[in-house]
């Protein structure tokens, strides 16, 4: 005997035509959808044999204004990390600001098939998410469509998206008004979104401004752990800095391969940035902790933050909204590894 098949919310969404948090508004009583949508809307799911889950109705009744903020990741990478520790401390401040509660929960991406307790436990009404969305956490959300939850830096159906590509291809254009012609990059792994785009900024420069980049001018590093991304970043420089003909600026996708480079020009006696300029995709604070101070292009948490939550409120409130991306621009901070090139 055939099973009958469950319907879904977005099931009904789709042949009524609406939004599904206008579906779980109606048949909850929640929101600010009309009579007439809720009576429409109702009317459809009893057209398509619709069944409640009342499990999910329950947690549903449990849910309150408390915002939840999910860190993917392995417990290695986060503590320190140049990206999540800001986007941490900008959300905690963010909720202060607000008036809101928030709860925070580590997600250990090597033990990814295991779903985040901040989905299930009905203690925040919404989350943000920042880090890799395992396969798991994307089949519960697919399963799961009207739970309020907005990405930062990875697809999903409500994220806030960073343009790296248009940051470094200005940087590139600056670094081209200091007198710069002969360029590298020491990038990373082609499957991470903000590798591909550092890359695809970079090279679009390259092209519209005529410039020289040789394949020994360039690398593409693992990026795995600090002190492997470190070594594998000084011999690289090193090999780099003994050739007799170099580039004169160097884009580097990390910051750690930053301060190894750094290290390389120092022990080969490259002057920088008389002889060699440098900029990285990195951190305020791990910029800051090489000599000479790295200037950067660093991932905005602020304003990432700030429309973060306004998005994730939007959801949890019903209220239309106009995108599901919103982009942000990275911020570049010009410091002591870049200046101009006479040769």
């Amino acid at each position: 005997m055939a099973q009958t098949q469950t319907v879904k919310l977005k099931d009904i969404a789709d042949r009524a035509g609406v939004s599904v948090a206008a579906v779980s508004a109606a048949l909850n009583g929640t929101g600010t959808v009309s009579a007439a949508m809720r009576e429409r809307v109702r009317k459809v799911a009893q057209e398509m044999n619709y069944e409640p889950n009342f499990a999910a109705k329950l947690l549903k009744q449990k849910q309150n204004n408390d915002l939840g903020l999910i860190v993917s990741d392995i417990p290695e990478r986060i503590f320190g990390s140049g990206y999540f520790m800001p986007m941490i401390s900008c959300f905690i401040r963010q909720c202060e600001e607000l008036g809101l509660r928030c709860q925070i929960e580590y997600y250990d991406l090597s033990k990814a098939e295991k779903l985040p307790a901040l989905l299930t436990n009905g203690l925040a009404g919404g989350v943000l998410h920042g880090g890799v969305i395992s396969p798991a956490l994307r089949e519960w959300l697919k399963k799961n469509p009207e739970f309020p939850f907005v990405a930062f830096e990875e697809e999903a159906e409500y994220n806030i998206m960073s343009d790296y590509s248009l940051s470094f291809y200005k940087a590139v254009q600056y670094l081209v008004a200091l007198g710069h012609r002969r360029f590298g990059l020491a990038g990373g792994p082609l499957q991470y979104r903000r590798q591909q785009q550092i890359e695809d900024g970079f090279q679009r420069a390259v092209r519209e401004f005529g410039l020289e980049s040789r394949p020994e001018w360039n690398a593409r590093f693992t990026l795995a752990s600090d002190a492997d991304t470190l070594s594998e970043a000084v011999e690289w420089g090193r090999a780099l800095f003994r050739r007799p003909g170099r580039p004169s600026a160097l884009v580097c996708t990390d910051g750690r391969a930053a301060r190894g480079i750094l290290y390389a020009a120092c022990e080969t006696g490259v002057r920088v940035p008389e002889e060699l300029s440098l900029l990285a995709c990195s951190s305020q604070t791990e910029a800051e902790q090489s000599f000479p101070a790295v200037s950067s292009i660093a991932w905005n948490a602020p304003e990432a933050l700030f429309k973060g939550v306004y998005l994730l409120r939007s959801l949890m409130e019903h209220r239309p909204l106009l995108e599901h991306t919103i982009e942000i621009e990275p911020v570049m901070t010009l410091r002591k590894t870049t200046g101009k090139h006479s040769a």
